[in-house]
This record gives C-alpha cells, sequence and structure tokens, in this order.
C-alpha cells in the first residue's frame, strides 16, 4: 500500500493488521484520476480513515486539507504516523464515530469519502444510509460530492438500495466487487 501519485508518490503507508480494510491502491488511483482537475486547493473529508491513504492521497495531490475521522484510536495513530512520515502537512486527524461527528461538524468541504465497513449480509448496518440520510450535504461546499465506497450485494451496494431523497448519483465506478458512487445534493 503506498501513495500512487503527486509530491509523495510511491511513499509505502502503514497497515494496523486486521484493524482495517484499506481502499485498493487502484482504486484509489482510479478515483483521483477521476477528481484531479478540482482537487487543486480542495477540502477533503475522509470518514472511517483507516490507514488515511484517501485524505494524505487528496493531500499528495494539491488538495489544501484534509480531515481524517475514525473511532479506531489504532487506525487514527497509523494515519497519524504516515502524515508524520509523508511529510505532508495542512490535516488533522480526529478520533470519534464518524456519524457522530457529521451530526457535530461545522466545517465544509468539497469532497466527502466514506469508506465503512461494508453491508455483507441482509440486516448489517449501512452507515452510507445513515450518512446521506443525516446532515452530511450541509457539510459540503457547493458544487462538493460525497463519495461512498460499497461492495456490491447490499446495503448500497444494491443497485435498488442506493437513491436518497435529496441526493443524486452522477456518477458511479466499478472495481471488481468494490463501487464508487459519487452523490451530489439534488437541486
Amino acid at each position: 500500500m503506498k501513495i500512487v501519485a503527486g509530491s509523495a508518490k510511491g511513499f509505502p503507508l502503514l497497515v494496523p493488521k486486521g484493524e482495517v480494510r484499506p481502499t485498493q491502491d487502484r482504486v484509489r488511483e482510479a478515483l483521483f484520476n477521476i477528481l484531479a482537475p478540482l482537487l487543486p486547493g480542495a477540502r477533503v473529508l475522509d470518514l472511517f480513515c483507516g490507514t488515511g491513504s484517501v485524505g494524505l492521497e487528496s493531500l499528495s495531490r494539491g488538495a489544501a486539507y484534509a480531515c481524517l475521522v475514525d473511532a479506531s484510536a489504532a487506525a487514527c495513530r497509523t494515519a497519524r504516523q504516515n502524515l508524520e512520515r509523508t511529510k505532508l502537512s495542512r490535516a488533522v486527524i480526529v478520533q470519534a464515530d464518524c456519524l457522530s461527528f457529521t451530526r457535530r461538524a461545522s466545517e465544509q468541504f468539497d469532497f466527502i469519502f466514506a469508506d465503512p465497513p461494508y453491508c455483507k449480509a441482509p440486516g448489517d448496518r449501512d452507515m452510507i444510509a445513515e450518512l446521506l440520510t443525516g446532515r452530511v450535504a450541509e457539510l459540503l461546499l457547493p458544487g462538493g460530492y460525497f463519495i461512498a465506497e460499497a461492495q456490491l450485494g447490499y446495503g448500497v451496494g444494491d443497485r435498488h438500495s442506493r437513491d436518497f431523497p435529496g441526493w443524486r448519483i452522477v456518477d458511479e465506478r466499478n472495481y471488481g466487487k468494490n463501487t464508487l458512487l459519487f452523490y451530489q445534493p439534488a437541486p
């Protein structure tokens, strides 16, 4: 696992054992190739940050600021170590439940990325749905994107369960069993 491009390109990232499921390098590379023209100067919120790979990749590629949030102390420790080792700056790491964080946050962002634990069976908690039915739209700057990574199958990974009032899907990319859903608030 490494930073794919930008000022910290090729930098290896630490990954806590058994604690996280990092976004694969090829998925991150595809994501940031899509966002490339919009990223310089952007403000990024990386929810369920794990290693911090998405937030750090955004900084490496020119984002102005990244807020990395995870409930796990081990994940936050690893993200902090990765931030220090890459010598990237302009970031803050917050240990908090991501859903609670979005309920109380007042900052706004150009991009909000959420990669929570996947729904893998009926009845699994769908945290992406909880975010999209919460106040996350209030945290987006005008023209901003909420980007969800899900596993195809259940929750928002089910083609019949990804539409939410007040949101529209503007892009969808599939990478094996994983999908990236690009949402914007509906006009």
